[in-house]
């Protein structure tokens, strides 16, 4: 080992190039180009972390996409609290524009109960009912995560309970917050992931939904929050993978606040690999309604720029992404904002986050 050691200032800068550029190549392939982005207006793949390179995305043989049913319309959104059931209405107007037939709820307060979700959720139509199904999540604390279908619902064991931080890591994690002085913080690690997944069951397609909230803060590569926003993101991928292997999973999707503020290390933790057909998921490349903003989280009136940190994650092996947008009430017209009852100056009461939109059809 020594002459090994000894011998390595000797390569060549080519040799060394020729070895990075190798690991790159087999790790790019191994978490099936977990990087890249499906834009829902032009349906062109770019890669997340450069806007100059392009990818070849022309598959070899033609794909095909069912028309069959109704498309899976998804509404995400970091509700931070209840105030969007003290509200039901501009919630039910939300809803209702997006056509949502998913909900993937985060950062839902514990206080909050189902018969309060059903009371601003739409009501009744005529050719679905009024049939929502509930999944309110266990773990998480005090932000919860909640998924609402209008199609039925299978519970998974994996997602069904307090999900623990891995030993291990959990008590490595305290012991960076306490040295940080977030020692009444560091309980939190016993509440669990702030994490919830179901099966939806979409006719003979079964839908993997998952609803994350990563760790807020810390922008510090090296900082103790994205330690554990990494931590956490290995244990939802690994959950994941227990589902898979388990039970039949036709499609997967991923959506919620996954605190982007350091690195998009967790994003590609998250995003695979997994086993075929889904191999790595990709982001959704979305924008407002008015085609020129990207952000998610409004930091305007803070020390923090307004940033993209909320997400939605999908395998584009099995489902494709047909339409999307981020639901800015600034964006809408004067008619439309007062149709729905939101007045967009104090929209911000509700959540800092806006409402991600995502439409997809089975492939």
């Amino acid at each position: 080992m020594d002459k090994i050691l000894f011998m390595l200032p000797v390569l060549s800068l080519n040799i060394i190039r020729r070895i990075s550029t190798m690991l790159l190549i087999l790790t790019v392939f191994l978490l099936g180009m977990p990087i890249t982005s499906v834009s829902a207006h032009d349906s062109e793949i770019s890669t997340s972390l450069s806007s100059k390179n392009s990818v070849d995305t022309k598959p070899h043989v033609e794909i095909q996409f069912s028309r069959t049913g109704d498309n899976i319309n998804v509404f995400s959104w970091n509700v931070s609290g209840d105030a969007f059931v003290k509200d039901p209405e501009v919630f039910k107007a939300l809803v209702t524009k997006a056509e949502a037939n998913i909900l993937l709820l985060d950062e839902v307060s514990p206080l909050t109960n189902e018969s309060q979700i059903h009371k601003a959720l739409p009501g009744m139509t005529l050719d679905k009912g009024n049939d929502w199904h509930i999944n309110f999540g266990t773990s998480g604390g005090r932000q919860r995560n909640v998924i609402i279908s209008r199609l039925p619902q299978e519970n998974l064991p994996e997602f069904s309970k307090i999900i623990p931080y891995p030993e291990f890591e959990k008590e490595r994690i305290r012991d960076r917050m306490i040295a940080a002085g977030k020692h009444k913080h560091s309980y939190g690690l016993d509440d669990g992931l702030a994490v919830n997944g179901v099966i939806i069951i979409d006719g003979e397609n079964r839908l993997l939904a998952v609803s994350s909230d990563l760790e807020c803060c810390g922008n510090d590569p090296g900082s103790w929050q994205e330690d554990k926003r990494r931590m956490e993101a290995r244990e939802i991928r690994r959950l994941i993978g227990k589902v898979i292997e388990r039970t039949q999973v036709d499609g997967i999707i991923l959506a919620g606040d996954l605190n982007l503020v350091s690195t998009v290390l967790p994003l590609i933790i998250l995003s695979g690999p997994y086993k075929k057909p889904h191999s790595g998921l990709i982001a959704a490349d979305l924008r407002h309604l008015d085609g020129k903003e990207t952000w998610t989280w409004d930091g305007r009136g803070t020390p923090f720029p307004s940033r993209v940190m909320d997400l939605v994650i999908y395998s584009p092996n099995t489902i494709h992404l047909s339409d999307g947008y981020i639901l800015d009430p600034e964006d809408l017209s004067p008619e439309e904002s007062k149709q729905m009852g939101i007045r967009p100056e104090t929209f911000s009461e509700l959540s800092e986050h806006l409402p991600v939109v995502t439409k997809f059809i089975w492939n």
